[in-house]
């Protein structure tokens, strides 16, 4: 039971990541895109937080 929530989180990372970077509506430019994914990163990291609180009071 401990591995499949290992695997649920980490593919609720993964999505959340992919979402945040490729279907967000976020414009990446030349400078701005290494700073923007690595935040993507941060929050992929703390989805819970971020899809539970973050999305819905800062949208």
């Amino acid at each position: 039971m401990g591995k499949l929530i290992e695997y649920l989180y980490a593919a609720g990372a993964i999505g959340t990541w992919f979402y945040l970077t490729f279907f967000d509506g976020y414009v990446y430019n030349s400078w701005n895109w290494i700073i923007a994914v690595s935040v993507n990163f941060f929050l992929s990291i703390i989805w819970p937080i971020y899809w539970g609180i973050l999305r819905w009071v800062f949208e």
